[in-house]
């Protein structure tokens, strides 16, 4: 049978840097895509978190925000009109606050929080999407640099999966600098009447990717349809949708279908760097027709 590929472009946030000690402070030193679809939650504290664009702003609005001081806002704010960044820091316990800011025309949401067992962010830095999330020289030693993602990419990342057990009896070591490869036993998800089984998992190092091999199979006398896009992998409470799925959309009556998928870094645009190793549970998402696909 044969699948249908979809590039979901709207799950792609480029992916962070990160360095691989705590030296380099990843906890508190931030970077993120340059996305009006993204809400920034952004944790501070009673120091100012910095946040910095790649250019000057047109404007700032808040709620919760003040920038005098003695008012004692539960947020205090610190800005120059006309420049990149601005400051905010908690004032008051269990602060929130929230900005709407305007950056080449385009309006950029963030809300500001604070909790006294989150540690706050001390900088964050909004990049375009085009830049590389990192520079190994300027981190030091110990530091990855994380590739951008694009749908060409992730479309070789998907054939380069499919032929990895191949690549790899054929030259043996090639790319276990490149990729982790896992067979896993055990993980199955299962529903009324079929199941979901993840077969291979294959982590490429340079993309923050993890591409799944998954078996899907059909108990019922019936087909079963499911909607591709809607695959999704959860790890404990966190649920994490495909950059990219290759699947027809059908589970044949008492037979089995196979799917890839692929997730990249978090849901917020942040870098994952998930093991191989993680109890990993299949969404499937059921529907009663087959799913029409608009591929553009």
């Amino acid at each position: 049978m044969k699948l249908n590929r979809i590039v979901i472009l709207y799950f792609l946030l480029p992916p962070l840097c990160h360095a691989e000690e705590d030296r380099y402070n990843r906890e508190v030193i931030k970077e993120y895509a340059l996305s009006p679809q993204t809400v920034y939650n952004i944790p501070i504290g009673n120091t100012p978190t910095t946040v910095t664009f790649p250019g000057p702003l047109q404007s700032i609005d808040g709620a919760n925000v003040g920038s005098v001081p003695k008012d004692n806002p539960p947020v205090l704010l610190s800005y120059v009109a006309g420049q990149s960044f601005f400051s905010v820091r908690a004032m008051q316990p269990n602060a929130r606050g929230a900005l709407n800011v305007v950056y080449q025309g385009q309006t950029y949401a963030f809300n500001f929080y604070h909790h006294e067992d989150v540690v706050p962010y001390r900088t964050v830095r909004l990049m375009q999407s085009d830049e590389l999330m990192a520079d190994s020289a300027a981190l030091g030693p110990g530091a990855i640099t994380i590739r951008r993602t694009t749908p060409n990419v992730l479309l070789d990342l998907l054939d380069r999966a499919k032929s990895y057990p191949l690549v790899q009896r054929a030259y043996p070591g090639m790319l276990d600098e490149e990729v982790d490869y896992r067979v896993p036993e055990g993980l199955t998800t299962e529903y009324r009447d079929y199941t979901a089984t993840i077969e291979e998992v294959m982590r490429f190092v340079r993309y923050d990717t993890l591409v799944f091999r998954i078996s899907l199979h059909n108990t019922s006398e019936e087909d079963i349809y499911y909607q591709p896009q809607m695959l999704a992998i959860r790890i404990g409470q966190n649920l994490y949708y495909p950059s990219i799925a290759d699947a027809s959309g059908i589970i044949p009556a008492q037979s089995d279908s196979v799917a890839y998928l692929a997730i990249t870094g978090k849901p917020n645009g942040e870098a994952a760097h998930l093991s191989v190793h993680n109890p990993f549970q299949v969404i499937v998402t059921r529907i009663t027709y087959p799913a029409k696909l608009f591929i553009p």
